[in-house]
């Protein structure tokens, strides 16, 4: 590796490829919202249909454990996120 390659490498750390940033992206936005492929979507701000083709790509498997829901999808609101009260 160049002189030059390590001093851009240094302060950034390790850089990721593209593609790879983009899988983690989607495949965490599903999994946040439960598989749901158009609540993930709207929150990331693109077309369903190019979550469905991402997500086909990359092999993403709805997993079969499912955590708390973080966000859930109404007919009034595009999407709203769900409070838990602490103490009560």
């Amino acid at each position: 590796m160049t002189i030059f390659l390590k001093t851009i490498r240094e302060p950034l750390g390790i850089i990721l490829p593209l593609e790879e940033v983009k899988r983690r992206v989607i495949c965490d936005a599903l999994d946040k919202c439960g598989g749901n492929y158009l609540l993930a979507a709207r929150l990331l701000g693109i077309g369903k249909t190019t979550v469905y083709r991402m997500a086909r790509a990359y092999n993403y498997q709805t997993p079969k454990v499912q955590g708390k829901r973080l966000m859930t999808a109404s007919a009034d609101t595009p999407f709203s996120v769900q409070t838990s009260k602490v103490g009560t």
